[in-house]
């Protein structure tokens, strides 16, 4: 009985250090997307301020600032989207046809 013990603290020890490491693993993917999260909006900032002093052109800032928004809004929306885990359908009664008869 004393080799199945070690075997089960073996597995637990085991089982705690897989979930620590996704842990950090999503910690990790969190931070970079922080990261890119603020990134994007200062690379079009100096984009818009470069066409718009440098080429003196404001209709190209005003097009760089909108075009920077727009992917920023979409990178933040997809960072939001993919924290969220997908709903269980493998259960039967998780979809609800309505009255068939």
């Amino acid at each position: 009985m004393g080799k199945a013990k070690r075997k089960a603290k073996k597995d637990k020890r085991a089982n705690k250090e897989l979930a620590a490491q996704a842990k950090a693993e999503v910690e990790a993917r969190k931070r970079r997307g922080r990261i890119i999260s603020a990134a994007v909006p200062v690379v079009f900032l100096a984009l818009a301020a470069g066409a718009y002093w440098g080429l003196e052109n404001p209709s190209l800032a005003g097009v760089t600032l909108l075009g920077g928004a727009g992917i920023w809004l979409l990178l933040a929306l997809g960072f939001l989207g993919s924290g969220i885990a997908p709903r269980d359908r493998d259960k039967a009664g998780s979809i609800d046809f309505g009255n068939r008869g």
